[in-house]
């Protein structure tokens, strides 16, 4: 079997948060090395505030994913494919 390996430029890694389920105890905010997760503002149904991405730079490390307490409350999605950016047509004059 075949592993296609996607070079870092062309491939992005993403923090899935499930709001509903996020206790928001800070743990996966005080582990990311990154530091690209923070308790968000908005209250989910349970009344905790939930933990949001504040930008997209995640490098797939799963530290978050590994401290949290809460299961299937957050998920790493390393290496997605990043469509390639279409070329601007030129307009005729």
């Amino acid at each position: 079997m075949e592993v296609l390996k996607i070079p870092r430029k062309e491939s992005q890694s993403y923090v899935r948060i499930n709001a509903g389920l996020c206790k928001g105890c800070g743990l996966c905010v005080k582990n990311c090395p990154k530091g690209i997760l923070q308790i968000g503002d908005s209250i989910n149904l349970l009344g905790y505030k939930a933990v949001a991405m504040n930008n997209k730079k995640c490098s797939g490390c799963g530290n978050c994913f590994n401290m949290c307490p809460e299961p299937a409350a957050i998920s790493v999605e390393r290496n997605v494919p990043v469509a390639p950016a279409k070329p601007k047509e030129k307009r005729a004059a």
